[in-house]
């Protein structure tokens, strides 16, 4: 996704540790853990949301489709 490697890993590590000090890491890790489970839940909610959205404009769009042919049938 950031298209991060090891070594700007490594070096986003080296620097929170020198600015969070380590007392604070851990809490800090456990707390951004948390954050991105959370919003990886919210996206994947999100997508199914939107997939199941998509589903039924394709349903409606098919019903309408058929009830426009039937309508037509009947006008003949």
């Amino acid at each position: 996704m950031f298209d991060l490697g090891f070594w700007e890993l490594l070096f986003v590590g080296v620097i929170a540790l020198i600015v969070l000090g380590p007392e604070r890491l851990p809490v800090a890790a456990r707390t951004l853990g948390r954050w991105v489970g959370r919003a990886r839940a919210y996206t994947r909610s999100l997508s199914n949301e939107l997939a199941d959205l998509h589903f039924a404009v394709e349903l409606v769009g098919e019903a309408a489709r058929v009830g426009a042919r039937s309508l037509s049938n009947e006008l003949d």
